[in-house]
């Protein structure tokens, strides 16, 4: 399965949000190798648990700080956050009906690290241009 390595590329510059993604990032990490040693479907639950928290509480923390500075994507943000909990939803679903499978552990991770690292890199590095603008303008 696909590792993530922290890398400027994914950094948007902002430490709370860039600390916040690299635990996400963590977790997807560990899954996958779970799923490479052929213990996915007893990681996935760790996962869906941790990220069923995690992640209502970090869309909060990021949609907060896009609107506090004005961003222009904090609608599309908001948007793409409730899309990826509609997937997450709907695999928690799956997850629960097919017993925790490793086929399941292998879609989740696929899916939403997917997403992750595109949401990241479309949208996210754009809140953080966002902010590190309205610091340097409040500064001046």
């Amino acid at each position: 399965m696909q590792k993530f390595e922290w890398s400027d590329q994914l950094s948007v510059g902002v430490p709370m949000i860039d600390t916040q993604h690299k635990e996400l990032i963590n977790a997807f990490n560990d899954l996958s190798e779970a799923i490479e040693q052929g213990t996915g479907a007893s990681a996935i639950k760790k996962l869906l648990t941790f990220l069923k928290y995690f992640t209502e509480w970090h869309f909060e923390q990021e949609e907060s700080c896009a609107a506090k500075h004005r961003c222009a994507v904090a609608e599309t943000n908001h948007h793409a956050h409730t899309r990826f909990l509609n997937i997450f939803s709907a695999l928690q679903i799956e997850y629960r009906e097919s017993g925790a499978s490793e086929e399941i552990a292998r879609k989740a991770h696929t899916q939403l690290a997917d997403w992750l690292v595109s949401h990241i890199m479309t949208i996210d590095t754009q809140i953080g241009a966002c902010v590190r603008h309205a610091r340097a303008t409040s500064q001046s």
